[in-house]
């Protein structure tokens, strides 16, 4: 899909971090750019953002985690701005810290969010992007997707779900016209843990091997993939580079990371965390 000019995307967790850098990102190519999440003051911000620079944009709050609430606001895109040609499956949520400390809430939010949504987003949209020959789904995941990460177990099981549902859909879509790309950035500066209560302890070691990106750099990668119709896009280059290497060796690759000291989380190995509650990207 090299043309962006006047697609409809949609683009999930966009009041905030990589999916408002997305949005701006689509809506500077030329899409008109429905915004979906939670955070209504902060969408209508983005909304009239968007549009004072020219563009078009449709901002709807509602809780991502709920299919029927998630089908719905799918609905009122198309019967508003058109048939969706582009789908952004940003969302996500997750706590870090051993999974027996983990309420069951801060169980349950890391597959709400980002697996449900984007399944749910994906068996709505797809049926139309097929009958046209057209179309593009990025998800988005982190290492945790493709690294066996402990002390972040429903994350890292969430983020290899999004892993499974683009692979998955890429053999389904192939030939049909509709791309699918799966975008993995190492960690990015969006604040994260700044804006959330969440103790950064249990956070992975390893991760202080790559750079951060800032994310813009994941939204011009983003639309990049859409545009080349990439396949997979791992980001950056060290971290593609750990990613080749483990799944050709991915139980000798472990047993170097634990004795280089980085399998375990950044603070501790047994002190008990502080109190954290759920957050979301």
């Amino acid at each position: 899909m090299k043309d962006l000019t006047g697609r409809v995307a949609v683009v999930t967790g966009a009041s905030a971090g990589i999916g408002r850098a997305i949005a701006r990102e689509l809506a500077s190519a030329g899409c008109t750019v429905a915004l979906l999440a939670r955070g209504h003051d902060a969408l209508d911000l983005l909304q009239r953002e968007l549009t004072k620079a020219g563009a078009t944009a449709l901002a709807i709050s509602c809780d991502l985690g709920d299919a029927s609430a998630m089908r719905a606001a799918l609905e009122k895109v198309e019967a508003e701005l058109g048939p969706v040609d582009i789908l952004i499956n940003n969302v996500g949520a997750g706590t870090f810290k051993p999974l027996h400390q983990m309420s069951a809430q801060e169980c349950d939010i890391a597959i709400q969010l980002p697996l449900l949504p984007a399944l749910t987003a994906v068996h709505a949209l797809v049926p139309g992007m097929r009958a046209r020959g057209v179309g593009h789904i990025v998800n988005l995941t982190s290492p945790a997707g493709i690294f066996p990460l402990p002390f972040m177990v429903p994350y890292t099981s969430a983020r290899h779900a999004m892993v499974g549902l683009s692979e998955s859909l890429y053999e389904e879509l192939r030939g049909t016209g509709v791309g699918v790309s799966l975008v993995c950035p190492a960690q990015v500066n969006t604040g994260y843990f700044e804006r959330n209560d969440a103790d950064m302890g249990w956070y992975p070691k390893i991760s202080s091997l790559f750079p951060v990106s800032e994310p813009e750099q994941v939204a011009r990668r983003v639309v990049t993939a859409i545009r080349k119709n990439e396949r997979e896009v791992v980001f950056p280059a060290l971290l593609w580079a750990a990613v080749a290497t483990f799944r050709k060796m991915p139980r000798l690759s472990i047993r170097l990371f634990r004795m280089l000291g980085l399998w375990g989380p950044s603070d501790r190995l047994t002190a008990a965390p502080e109190k954290t509650s759920p957050i979301a990207d």
